[in-house]
């Protein structure tokens, strides 16, 4: 059982990580870190991962994947609004817009598989991952369309999947 199993939660599909190392404790087969949309607050003693009612998480903490939380609607505002809406954002710092809950080890693991999709040291990974699902899930699920306009760009490397892992 998994961490975000213990709370209300969507899961929006699957995105590959082609690491050559597992990253989900006890299955060394899987490559696959599920999307999840919050469906409840989490409480603050959850230690695994943080998030509101709509915001995403990349994989869901102990069981499998380490969680990251992506913060809906601020992160896809902060990935699409144009500089002069950008600009009037409230946000502290960037652990408002996402967070990552993975382990040094973890985080090593994932950057050598996204590196393989793109991902460069220039960037910091929480970035290029946040930027990356947020565009994934502007072009493939109808929900998140709305941040969707003429002037985005939305290619990603990132593979998108609903099936089962």
């Amino acid at each position: 059982m998994s961490a975000i199993d213990a709370y209300k939660h969507r899961v929006l599909g699957f995105i590959e990580c082609p690491s050559v190392n597992s990253f989900v404790d006890f299955n060394e087969d899987t490559r696959k870190i599920a999307l999840y949309e919050l469906l409840e607050n989490i409480p603050a003693d959850e230690k695994c991962f943080d998030g509101k009612v709509g915001d995403i998480l990349v994989g869901g903490g102990s069981g499998e994947a380490p969680a990251f939380r992506i913060s809906n609607p601020i992160a896809f505002q902060f990935f699409t609004f144009k500089e002069n809406v950008f600009c009037d954002l409230e946000f502290d710092s960037l652990n408002d817009i996402f967070k990552a809950f993975w382990t040094p080890t973890k985080s090593y693991i994932f950057c050598e598989g996204f590196l393989k999709l793109g991902w460069t040291v220039n960037t910091d990974i929480e970035m290029w991952l946040a930027e990356n699902v947020c565009k994934l899930l502007i072009s493939t699920t109808d929900k998140f369309s709305i941040y969707k306009t003429d002037q985005l760009y939305l290619t990603t490397s990132l593979s998108f999947s609903s099936s089962i892992i």
